[in-house]
């Protein structure tokens, strides 16, 4: 969810503050159609329309009906089918979840107990103000550790990030970590959080992390296609991951240090299996409901039990997973009457599976990344600085891939919306390259309406411009009834976009925010100076306007002009 919300946020949102608009636009008064199986299949064909080589697998409980679908491909020699593996992600911190509450409702260990009893002696949990970390903190995400330990990225292969991340270093990192809060104090979203708590209950059943849920969730579910490690037969039914640019890369490995945030593998066959018990049925049933109930606040309309979210808004019950190259969610409704596990070698899901449950559950604008051939993407490798602004850019390719790095910051893959013009997926941030003559000279970053530029270094160390402007197409003058024609309200799942004009100067808001102007490039095509975005207009058969569609960072929503 964390993933699905700042990406559609970072669409709709020209400048931060506007952020709050794209979660809180009231409902459609109108209440949408439940969607039928064809609407479902209709809708994962679409999704993978436009990605060769992946597919979705998507299956439902409704009220007892069990219904599978599938569309696209794995990507491999074998045809996409239920047997088909995927990586889950951290749909795997929910099987951790279910082991914990096994082992509890057994008497084996108690939610408040702190982890390190769990622990060899010689390893040092951090505790804070006289207050440990208990395994209900760990599970709550509301420990005081952070999202990823500060040891993890220093030898990771940003491929295959977990691979290499030992027991002993994550022991190395809790002994000289100091919390910034108190335990259970607030919510921080934690893969090391449940990858230790993975780690101490295996310890506790005396395992390790993938035998310890082999032998407590898939063995009494019947799962004997789920997997953590894969033999050369798995192998064969491992579907092909893709990331944000439909590039294949490569699959996750974990050690026991972090497998209980990420590690698992399944395919459609078990995890409709797991959804049944997640809905309370069968031999973990009773555990899971105990798991998922909700225990503390996260946000609005959101709240966590053990790992499982609650949105009560939608009144869903649910927890997603993404890799590198892999999606998928398990998602039931509040009543447990019905539920859905989609997931993918590619494209997202989860907007899919809160839409098959909830018809006014908006769905994510997709990201359509721009194709730039290698000689053009090798222009863009080289060093970029800016003393005064104290920084310097690496820019580095991987394959077909674009990598950014600030240095002393992580390095991140940005993809092209348009030659010159690159974004990032995780932030609301985008990169412009500046030409002089037809030679790439230097950069600007876009971040929070700020431009920051960068200069290209020459093999002397010397920038190769001394100042930097960004490339705007020329604006074309429009009359000031073509202008007039664009003005009314637009709107998409709630999401009210509104369009003015302003002495002669067309203007977009969304809601109650601040307005932007944009310029005309061509009738009916605009562009902001403010950020990297654009919007087109489209007409009717009469030739009046009836929609726009925002473009911004490789996605695009289209809102419809109201009467």
């Amino acid at each position: 969810m964390v993933k699905r919300l700042a990406a559609y946020v970072a669409l709709c949102a020209l400048l931060a503050p506007l952020a709050v608009a794209a979660q809180s636009a009231p409902p459609s008064s109108a209440p949408a159609p439940v969607p039928t199986p064809a609407d479902v299949q209709a809708l994962i064909e679409a999704r993978v329309h436009d990605h060769p080589g992946t597919g979705i697998v998507v299956g439902t409980i409704d009220r007892g009906v069990v219904r599978e679908y599938l569309a696209g491909s794995a990507g491999n020699a074998r045809p996409l089918d239920e047997h088909t593996l995927f990586e889950i992600g951290s749909v795997t911190k929910t099987f951790t979840a279910t082991v914990l509450a096994e082992l509890v409702q057994r008497g084996r260990v108690h939610l408040d107990d702190p982890v390190q009893r769990y622990l060899p002696t010689s390893v040092h949990v951090p505790s804070r103000d006289g207050k440990q970390i208990t395994l209900l903190n760990l599970a709550e995400q509301r420990s005081g550790l952070p999202r990823m330990p500060s040891n993890f990225a220093k030898h990771a292969d940003s491929s295959d990030p977990y691979a290499s991340y030992s027991v002993t270093q994550l022991y190395h990192f809790l002994s000289g970590y100091t919390l910034p809060r108190d335990p259970g104090a607030s919510f921080e979203y934690s893969n090391l959080g449940i990858g230790l708590l993975g780690l101490a209950l295996a310890r506790v059943e005396r395992r390790d992390y993938a035998t310890m849920v082999r032998d407590e969730v898939w063995k009494p579910l019947g799962m004997s296609e789920t997997r953590i490690a894969l033999a050369p037969a798995d192998r064969a039914r491992f579907a092909i991951g893709h990331d944000d640019a439909n590039l294949p890369v490569h699959s996750w490995e974990f050690t026991d240090a972090l497998a209980g945030a990420g590690a698992i593998r399944s395919d459609l066959h078990d995890m409709l299996r797991y959804l049944g018990a997640a809905m309370g049925h069968g031999p973990l049933g009773g555990a899971m409901r105990f798991a998922e109930r909700p225990r503390a606040p996260l946000a609005s309309n959101l709240r966590i039990g053990l790992v499982w979210w609650t949105d009560d808004k939608h009144r869903l019950i649910e927890h997603e997973g993404d890799t590198a190259g892999y999606h998928s969610i398990v998602m039931m409704t509040a009543d447990r009457s019905r539920g859905v596990v989609a997931m993918s070698n590619g494209p997202e899901v989860a907007d899919i599976a809160g839409r098959i449950l909830d018809p006014s559950y908006p769905l994510t604008p997709q990201m359509h990344a721009a194709a730039l051939s290698d000689d053009v993407l090798s222009e863009y490798v080289g060093t970029y600085a800016n003393p005064a602004a104290g920084l310097t850019y690496k820019i580095t390719r991987d394959g077909r891939q674009l990598i950014a790095r600030i240095v002393g910051q992580p390095a991140a893959p940005i993809l092209a919306s348009s030659e010159d013009h690159f974004f990032y997926t995780e932030v609301a941030a985008y990169i412009e390259f500046v030409r002089q003559h037809g030679r790439v000279v230097g950069l600007i970053l876009t971040q929070n309406g700020a431009h920051t530029p960068a200069y290209r270094l020459g093999s002397d160390g010397k920038p190769l411009a001394s100042h930097l402007e960004p490339a705007y197409p020329p604006v074309v003058a429009l009359d000031a009834a073509t202008l007039a024609g664009y003005v009314g309200t637009y709107v998409d799942d709630g999401l009210a976009f509104t369009v003015t004009v302003k002495n002669g100067t067309l203007y977009t808001a969304l809601r109650t925010h601040p307005a932007y102007p944009v310029f005309a490039s061509a009738k009916d095509a605009f562009y902001y100076r403010v950020v990297q975005a654009s919007i087109t207009f489209t007409r009717d058969a009469q030739g009046r306007v009836s929609a726009l569609t925002l473009h911004q960072n490789g996605r695009e929503i289209t809102f419809v002009k109201t009467p």
